[in-house]
């Protein structure tokens, strides 16, 4: 199968790889894109094509991965190409969005000769040892089936489209939330001068909290800057079924927070993987608006 990749960062361009690794022609459009990005493709034998009208033109099926503030963008030009050309294709919307937003990109496709699949990747880029999950749902959903094992675990949900976006932001409220929250404690604790008392305590009654911090905190700001729209998402998604909204709104902030900071510039390959989690949070709790100014209470 011929298959068109919108976007082609840390997890797109691995699923490209692994796909292309099972015989399948993947494809993707590098004009434009960042030096790191045109790496990312060549590393993961992705075939370049010039531009999005070759890209419609050649593909089956085309995977939409991008951070999720882009997705309406992108799904408008592509409905556009696709009517031009009458090109009958699979088009699999894999952003992290609410499902009424995948729904209203759905509405837009659905005069043409293309057709939708809403979709949800669970898990971190496929390697050697894992792969994702891709949760799919529409009436086209089994299209993908024979796709399913080389890149990804295909989940089908039935044939709506917005529940597979719907579990996506379930389940992202709870893994990207709780690292949002665990960052934002640490910072109270430091912005309190409590850091030593805090971690200690953690470390003796919540050692696997304490752990998960360590280990995601530091990572948190190169992926931060398309987390905050995921987080608006997720708090839409939230309002839509009666419940609170508060919870994401407030990663959102932390999100733009550690975005803004002196790492937000990092990326997964650029990151100082030697920067700790008590690191991190010394360097943005100084520049927290409402500093209460008390000294950390951890040495230097």
């Amino acid at each position: 199968m011929k298959i068109g990749f919108l976007g082609a960062g840390e997890m797109g361009a691995a699923l490209a790889r692994c796909l292309a690794d099972a015989g399948h022609r993947c494809l993707a459009v590098p004009h434009g894109r960042s030096l790191e990005t045109r790496d990312r493709m060549e590393e993961a034998g992705m075939v370049p094509v010039p531009d999005l009208a070759t890209l419609i033109a050649t593909a089956d099926c085309l995977f939409s991965v991008l951070p999720p503030s882009a997705a309406d963008e992108e799904a408008g030009r592509v409905v556009e190409a696709v009517r031009e050309q009458d090109r009958r294709l699979v088009f699999v919307e894999a952003n992290a969005i609410a499902p009424g937003r995948v729904r209203r990109i759905a509405e837009k496709f659905a005069p043409g000769p293309a057709r939708l699949v809403d979709a949800g990747i669970v898990g971190a880029p496929p390697s050697r040892s894992s792969r994702p999950r891709l949760f799919v749902s529409g009436p086209e959903a089994e299209r993908l089936s024979e796709l399913d094992g080389p890149a990804f675990d295909l989940r089908l949900l039935g044939p709506d489209i917005g529940t597979a976006s719907a579990f996506k932001m379930v389940y992202a409220a709870l893994t990207k939330g709780n690292n949002t929250l665990l960052t934002a404690v640490l910072l109270a604790g430091e912005a309190a001068g409590l850091s030593d008392a805090l971690v200690r305590e953690l470390s003796s009654s919540q050692a696997q909290l304490l752990a998960k911090a360590e280990t995601n905190v530091p990572r948190l700001p190169a992926d931060a800057g398309r987390w905050i729209f995921e987080m608006q998402e997720i708090a839409d998604t939230f309002g839509s079924l009666g419940l609170p909204t508060g919870f994401h709104q407030a990663a959102a902030e932390i999100m733009t927070l550690l975005a803004g900071s002196e790492f937000g510039s990092e990326t997964r390959r650029t990151r100082d993987r030697n920067r700790t989690a008590a690191e991190t949070i010394r360097t943005l709790a100084r520049n927290l608006p409402g500093e209460t100014g008390k000294p950390s209470s951890r040495s230097t």
